[in-house]
C-alpha cells in the first residue's frame, strides 16, 4: 500500500470533521448554557423567595397583631395565610409545641406537584440558603404563639426546570435538524468530490472521460467547469501526441523501409558480385599453366583461401537476409496482416520440432498502416521468441482480433512465467515504447493457468490516419 493511500486512510473526512465540529461546539454551548440557567435558577429562587418571605413576614404580623387586638385565640393564623407560595408556616405555642393551622397540618406549605418537580440534582445545584424569620404573638405582654416562616424554593425551581426541559427540547429539535441538514448536503458534497476523484484517476491512467455534470454548489460547480477543462485539454494534448507518435513510428518504418530496399539492392548485388569473383579465383586458380603451371602449394593455399572468401560471403548473405526480415519484413508490404504472421508462425515452428505456436486470428482489415502492422508483427515476433527462449515454453498461442475500435493482442504460453521481477531487456522495452507511442498499452502477467501472459491493446486508427500512413 502506498504512502498517500495510507494517509488518505489514516485522514478523517470531510462529513465527520464538520458534524464532529458542530457537536463539539453544541456541547459547550449546553455546558455554558447550563452553568448560565442554574446561576439564573440560583438568583430567581433567592429574589423570589426573598420576597415572599418578606411578604409573608408582613402578613403575619398584621395579623397577629388583630388577634392581639381581638382577642380571638380559636384559630392562630387566619385561612389565607395557610397556603402562601414559596413559604412554610409552622405555628408553635409559648412551650413549643407545633400547633394545628385547622385544615392543614402545622407545617403544611403549597409546593410543586411531584410531576412538575425538578430532578434532585438540579435542585442540589439550584438551591438557595435558607431564609428564615421567627415572629412572636403576645397579647398585654404575654406570649401566645411563635410563627416561623421559612422561605421553600421549589416552586421556582420547578419552574426553572420546567422551561430548561421545554428549551432543551427545541434545542435538541433544532440541532438535530440542523444535523440532519449538514449530514445530507455534505453528503452531496461527498458524492460530487468523489465523482472529480474517479474522473482525476481516470485522467492519471490516460483513460477517456466524460465530461463532469455541474453541481449544484456554486464553488463545486467551478471545479467541476476546471476539472474537464483539464480533461479537454489533456484529452487534446494526448490526441496530438498519439498522433505525433504515430507519425514518428511512421517515419521510423519509413526509414526502415528504405535501408531494408538498399541493403536488398545495394549490398545483396556486391556481395554476390564478390562470391563469384571468388569462385572465379578459385577456378583460375587450378587452370592456370601458362606460362608456367602454379607449384601445388601455392595453387592449394589460393584454392583455400577463395573457398574462405566464399564461405564469408554466404554467412554475410545470411546475415544480411536475417537483418532484412528484423528491420522491415518484405510480406507486410505485399500481403494481408493476416497471412504475414501466419507465415511467421509457420517459419517459427519449423525451427524446433518439439515446440507448437498457435495462431488464432479473429476479425481483422488487411492493413493498419505500415507503423501499426509492423508493430503488431515485431510484437508477435518478439513475444514468441521471448516465451521459447527465456521461458522454456513448449506451447505457444497467439489470438489477435479486432473489436469495439480496438486491436487485442494476446500472447499465452505454458513455460516457467515471468520473474517477480521482471527486467525489461531490449525486446519487451522496445516493444513497450512503440505500443505506448501509438496509443496503446503492454502488459506482461503471470498467466491464469500458468507460464506468462502478454496483453497488448492498441487503438485502430482512423481512416484518414490510415490512409495517410499508407
Amino acid at each position: 500500500m502506498s504512502a498517500a493511500s495510507a494517509r488518505g486512510r489514516r485522514a478523517v473526512s470531510l462529513r465527520q470533521q464538520v458534524l464532529g465540529t458542530v457537536l463539539a461546539i453544541n456541547a459547550v454551548a449546553a455546558l455554558v448554557a447550563g452553568a448560565v440557567v442554574v446561576l439564573n435558577a440560583r438568583a430567581a429562587a433567592r429574589n423570589e423567595m426573598g420576597a415572599s418571605v418578606e411578604m409573608a413576614e408582613l402578613m403575619v404580623r398584621e395579623a397577629a397583631e388583630r388577634i392581639a387586638a381581638e382577642g380571638s385565640g380559636d384559630s392562630p393564623l387566619p385561612t389565607h395565610l395557610r397556603h402562601l407560595r414559596h413559604v412554610r408556616l409552622t405555628v408553635r405555642d409559648a412551650a413549643g409545641v407545633p400547633l394545628s393551622l385547622g385544615d392543614a397540618p402545622a407545617g403544611a406549605h403549597h409546593e410543586a406537584d411531584d410531576d412538575a418537580r425538578a430532578p434532585a440534582w438540579f435542585a442540589r445545584l439550584a438551591d438557595v440558603p435558607a431564609l428564615v424569620r421567627t415572629i412572636d404573638v403576645t397579647r398585654a405582654g404575654r406570649p401566645l404563639f411563635q410563627v416561623e416562616v421559612a422561605g421553600v424554593p421549589d416552586d421556582e425551581i420547578a419552574e426553572v426546570w420546567g422551561d430548561v426541559t421545554d428549551f432543551a427540547m427545541v434545542a435538541v429539535a433544532v440541532n438535530g435538524a440542523i444535523l440532519l441538514a449538514l449530514f445530507l448536503a455534505l453528503g452531496r458534497v461527498r458524492a460530487d468530490l468523489g465523482r472529480f476523484r474517479v474522473t482525476l484517476d481516470a485522467l492519471e491512467h490516460q483513460r477517456a472521460v466524460e465530461p463532469l455534470a455541474p453541481p449544484r454548489i456554486r464553488e463545486l460547480a467551478e471545479l467541476a467547469h476546471g476539472v474537464n477543462a483539464l480533461a479537454a485539454a489533456l484529452s487534446a494534448a494526448r490526441a496530438e501526441n498519439v498522433r505525433l507518435n504515430a507519425r514518428l513510428v511512421r517515419l521510423q518504418e519509413d526509414e526502415r523501409r528504405q535501408i531494408a530496399g538498399e541493403l536488398h539492392d545495394e549490398l545483396g548485388p556486391l556481395m554476390f558480385g564478390l562470391k563469384a569473383g571468388a569462385e572465379s579465383i578459385a577456378r583460375l586458380a587450378g587452370q592456370m599453366t601458362q606460362p608456367a603451371p602454379l607449384p601445388e602449394p601455392l595453387a592449394g593455399r589460393l584454392r583455400e583461401r577463395a573457398e574462405g572468401l566464399v564461405a564469408i560471403v554466404a554467412r554475410m548473405q545470411v546475415a544480411n537476409r536475417r537483418l532484412l526480415r528484423r528491420i522491415r519484413p518484405a510480406a507486410l508490404d505485399h500481403v494481408p496482416l493476416a497471412d504475414a504472421l501466419a507465415s511467421l508462425v509457420q517459419d517459427l515452428n519449423q525451427h524446433d520440432a518439439g515446440r507448437a505456436v498457435a495462431l488464432e486470428l479473429g476479425r481483422l482489415a488487411g492493413h493498419y498502416g505500415p507503423a501499426l502492422d509492423a508493430t503488431l508483427y515485431r510484437c508477435v515476433q518478439e513475444g514468441v521468441t521471448n516465451a521459447l527462449r527465456h521461458g522454456d515454453a513448449h506451447r505457444v498461442e497467439v489470438a489477435l482480433a479486432e473489436g469495439e475500435g480496438r486491436l487485442r493482442l494476446v500472447i499465452t504460453d505454458d513455460g516457467r512465467g515471468p520473474p517477480a521481477v521482471v527486467r525489461e531487456g531490449l525486446g519487451l522495452a522496445g516493444m513497450r515504447e512503440r505500443v505506448r507511442a501509438l496509443g496503446g498499452t503492454c502488459r506482461l502477467e503471470p498467466g491464469a493457468a500458468g507460464g506468462a501472459r502478454l496483453w497488448l491493446d492498441l487503438p485502430v486508427p482512423a481512416d484518414d490516419l490510415r490512409d495517410e500512413a499508407s
